[in-house]
């Protein structure tokens, strides 16, 4: 007997199924990144990195281990069952915010195209990660083109002061004024029009040679 955990931390046969049989109960199509011009089809979910709150996965196979809780089952109180993913305590904190103190704007993102059109999104140093879901730093509502997580990212190098582009292994392809980004990073340049998914976002920056926030202490 192979037994296979699925991303929602389900226990299951997989000689009896291709497929996690508890996850099966739920939408078929809940969260799922649609292709460019056609349904989702067999497309499987996006699912979370761990079970939403602190209570451990349901619906255990007979014959396996249960995931304790704290607590109880003879777990102490401080003890933490495993969770894949589990976030740290505290964020990471980029170089450029610590050397300024704050974490300042350093450019926006303006959708020209797509449900969020009129919409502004603030471009911070570093790296930017693009998506659909509330936990990127840029969050563009609305288009199931786009992937929940990590679908591109937009950086800032102060160091350097040049922003780039680079596709962040979204389902669907992303391009730049129309040329297709693949692998790699590519410089931007003021308003340029980044394509992600149906929306279409134009490249506004504040930070370069003309203005640093360095400059500003």
């Amino acid at each position: 007997m192979e037994m296979k955990r699925c991303p929602n931390g389900h226990f299951y046969d997989q000689s009896k199924s291709a497929e996690c049989p508890y996850c099966q109960g739920g939408s078929a199509n809940a969260n799922v990144t649609v292709p460019l011009g056609g349904a989702a089809g067999g497309v499987g979910p996006t699912v979370p990195v761990r079970p939403a709150g602190n209570m451990p996965p349901q619906g255990q196979p007979q014959g396996m281990p249960p995931q304790g809780i704290p607590g109880q089952n003879g777990m102490g109180a401080g003890a933490v069952p495993f969770y894949a993913g589990v976030e740290e305590d505290s964020p990471t904190i980029g170089l450029y915010s610590k050397k300024v103190g704050i974490d300042p704007v350093v450019g926006w993102l303006v959708c020209v195209e797509g449900k969020d059109k009129g919409n502004d999104y603030r471009i911070h140093a570093d790296n930017n990660f693009i998506g659909r879901s509330e936990r990127m730093d840029i969050c563009v509502h609305g288009d199931e083109t786009i992937s929940r997580d990590n679908h591109a990212v937009i950086s800032y190098d102060s160091m350097e002061k040049v922003y780039y582009f680079s596709s962040g292994g979204g389902r669907n392809i992303v391009r730049v004024n129309g040329k297709v980004v693949i692998s790699g990073s590519i410089l931007l340049q003021p308003y340029d029009r980044i394509k992600i998914g149906n929306t279409v976002l134009v490249f506004i920056p504040l930070c370069g040679e003309e203005f640093d926030w360095e400059n500003e202490q």
